[in-house]
């Protein structure tokens, strides 16, 4: 089960839901240490998805998955987790959430431990999210093999 780490701040739910995705080794601050070592831009100018190369560098099976996948992580108990992304285009904002076999981890201000996961995205929904097409899934290569 992930323990949720709460946003320090408006744009740092990336640190947090990576730092729960990779268990309690990675604290807040031993991944916003580490983030430094990755690009964020690209030459391009585009935003970089900069935590899939460090989860890769540290030992994480990574994968995108389609979104109703989503649903079916409740199955793995905790070996596969999850990072969702999704968009609010009328207030220009991002956000990144994880979910393990219990729900939604949100790591934004007041938000409870767990969710359920239909639940959180009816939510979400009806505020005006748009979720990505797919989630990134994320499995210890200690652990799991997909």
């Amino acid at each position: 089960m992930i323990q949720r780490i709460p946003q320090r701040g408006k744009t740092d739910c990336t640190i947090c839901v990576v730092a729960m995705v990779m268990g309690h080794q990675y604290s807040y601050e031993r991944v916003l240490q580490d983030s430094e070592k990755y690009p964020k831009i690209s030459e391009e100018g585009k935003f970089y998805g900069w935590w899939e190369t460090y989860l890769r560098d540290e030992g994480f099976l990574i994968e995108y998955r389609p979104f109703m996948e989503l649903y079916s992580l409740p199955q793995y108990r905790g070996s596969v987790v999850g990072l969702l992304m999704f968009d609010v285009p009328h207030i220009k904002y991002s956000h990144i959430v994880a979910v393990d076999e219990l729900g939604i981890i949100d790591p934004a201000d007041n938000a409870p431990p767990h969710v359920d996961i239909g639940e959180y995205i009816l939510q979400r929904r009806s505020q005006g999210a748009v979720f990505h097409n797919e989630f990134l899934a994320v499995a210890d290569s200690k652990t799991v093999t997909y």
